[in-house]
């Protein structure tokens, strides 16, 4: 067994690993490869890929994703090695939280580690719906005075300081304001297209443009607001999961997000 760090001559391997029912994760890869915020390795056994995974670190946090184990190689220990081999090769001084998104068959090998959970993720899968914005003028492109904004909105939201992984996708984002006040950012390019938002009309309208091109949402449970807008749209629960935590608790808003970046992000 063979612990390294992916390289892009691997990324169209994996597909023999992608689970059914997820997006195609070699994206994901690429962009875990290229990021200074990522480290994703693999477990190979008689030279086959058979586990793979990333960490995705913030300044004093961190997230594990993509954490996946060939079904040739299951229940052979593979799915505890990786994340045990991810979580140390974390740097311990700087990283005080781990999070990660856990699937019925990851929960138990992530109890096991040691972390618990912290939050439910509900996902709700509808129809593509065009609707008119309530008030359109209030969206507006990014503008840099705004930045400082959307970056405290995004920590009240998370608990976690996500400037880094943010920092491209700002030019691309879209702003609601209230009297002049960042009340909602709708990231349109950043992988499941996330929404915060600290004001419910925000939320709704921002998720009325996501409803244009995506017809699945996945955000934290205590989103009620969010839950009882798709719902009046048709949107069904499919299925939920849980956000689970290893060291320190962070005080966060699950209430504003109205579609996470991903399952390895939040």
């Amino acid at each position: 067994m063979i612990t390294e760090r992916i390289q892009n001559q691997d990324i169209d391997l994996l597909n023999e690993l992608q689970p059914p029912g997820w997006e195609d994760i070699r994206p994901y890869f690429y962009y875990y490869i290229s990021s200074p915020s990522c480290d994703p390795i693999k477990i190979s056994v008689d030279n086959k890929i058979a586990a793979v995974g990333t960490t995705i670190r913030h300044p004093d946090t961190a997230w594990l994703a993509h954490v996946i184990v060939h079904p040739d190689f299951r229940n052979n220990g593979l799915g505890l090695a990786l994340t045990e081999a991810l979580i140390n090769r974390l740097d311990s001084e700087k990283i005080k939280t781990v999070y990660l998104d856990a699937t019925d068959m990851g929960y138990p090998v992530y109890k096991k580690i040691g972390f618990e959970v912290e939050a439910e993720y509900i996902h709700l899968d509808g129809d593509l719906i065009n609707q008119n914005l309530n008030n359109p003028a209030a969206v507006i492109p990014f503008q840099e005075k705004f930045r400082d904004a959307i970056l405290q909105l995004d920590k009240q939201t998370s608990g976690e300081n996500r400037g880094l992984i943010l920092h491209d996708h700002f030019k691309s984002s879209l702003i609601y304001l209230k009297d002049g006040i960042v009340c909602g950012v709708y990231f349109p390019h950043f992988f499941e297209k996330a929404i915060i938002a600290n004001d419910p009309e925000a939320g709704t309208e921002l998720m009325k443009l996501r409803m244009r091109v995506n017809n699945k949402f996945r955000f934290p449970i205590e989103n009620q607001s969010g839950i009882y807008f798709l719902q009046q749209n048709n949107y069904q629960k499919t299925r939920t999961s849980r956000k689970m935590i290893l060291g320190i608790k962070r005080e966060y808003s699950g209430e504003y997000n109205y579609n996470r970046i991903s399952g390895g992000i939040g």
